[in-house]
């Protein structure tokens, strides 16, 4: 900073010699605090701190709240979402039970969904690392793409590697879908987002690195707008993200979607049972996470 108070005064631009600071390894912007040379961001450690004070009053048995302290919560939390975007999807509980508050001047205690997404940010903010590496601003291609059908279940490609997994049960996924809903296109998106954890489990035990963002390509609009999102109004895809970003959060990646047309999906032979042109070798062989054991099956 000396060279340049020494030059800009060379030029004409004078500038005080007393007030100006030296460039700091590390500047607060927006809340945050970023070091530009390990290129990481935090929250700084006094906001850390009364964060998860305030989550841990909100916890208290037996206590109740009024609208606007709940509103203060989400917007917290929400500012906290832009350097942990996968913790997005524990807000949508927060949002419903303002979104159904019809007494705003009444008190009331927290629902059991928003206690329970509450439990996750609390355990979150105080194993979380004190800094987090910034991802890359460009996303990998890794060729990931995948796609899912009823008549049959999933398929999951990265690069040449290939996985096909079937669908056990049809009544099992399309359990809780509304009367009023498509039940075809909700078990279709149910299943879509499964087939994107499994792709991330594929993609793990091929070794993704830290700090990196990876393309995810698929032809399902809803799929498109959660990865992207990171939150579902639909629960059981909800849950099923919640999962996806505990991973996403322990390993330090991000994802994002890119649409791809049916008819350049490469993986859409793979979903409804053909393997043609997938060679053998490059199977790649994964662990059904039990949770979704009497939903789906690993095909060898």
């Amino acid at each position: 900073m000396t060279d340049v108070v020494k030059r800009s005064n060379q030029l004409g631009v004078k500038t005080n010699k007393q007030k100006y600071s030296p460039f700091l390894e590390e500047q607060k912007y927006v809340g945050f605090v970023w070091n530009r040379v390990k290129k990481t961001v935090r929250l700084p450690s006094k906001k850390l701190d009364k964060q998860i004070t305030q989550i841990q009053d909100f916890l208290e048995i037996g206590a109740e709240f009024s609208y606007t302290d709940v509103e203060v919560m989400v917007g917290r939390l929400n500012h906290v979402s832009f350097i942990l975007p996968q913790l997005r999807c524990y807000l949508c509980s927060l949002y419903r039970m303002l979104k159904n508050w019809v007494y705003k001047w009444k008190t009331r205690p927290l629902p059991k969904d928003v206690e329970e997404d509450l439990h996750f940010w609390l355990t979150s903010l105080k194993n979380f690392h004190p800094t987090r590496l910034i991802a890359a601003p460009e996303p990998t291609e890794v060729g990931w793409v995948g796609d899912a059908s009823t008549g049959y279940g999933i398929g999951v490609l990265i690069g040449q590697r290939w996985a096909q997994f079937r669908l056990k049960s049809i009544e099992k996924l399309g359990k809780g879908i509304a009367d009023d809903l498509d039940k075809e296109e909700e078990r279709i998106s149910r299943l879509e987002t499964i087939a994107v954890r499994l792709g991330l489990l594929m993609l793990l035990k091929l070794g993704a690195r830290k700090s990196k963002s990876f393309i995810v390509w698929t032809d399902n609009t809803t799929t498109e707008t959660v990865i992207n999102k990171r939150k579902s109004k639909d629960r059981f895809v909800n849950s099923e993200w919640k999962i996806i970003q505990r991973l996403l959060i322990e390993r330090e990646i991000d994802l994002v979607a890119k649409r791809v047309s049916s008819a350049g999906n490469r993986a859409d032979a793979l979903s409804r049972g053909s393997r043609d042109g997938h060679k053998k070798h490059d199977q790649l062989r994964i662990e059904v996470p039990r949770d979704l054991e009497e939903l789906i099956e690993h095909m060898h």
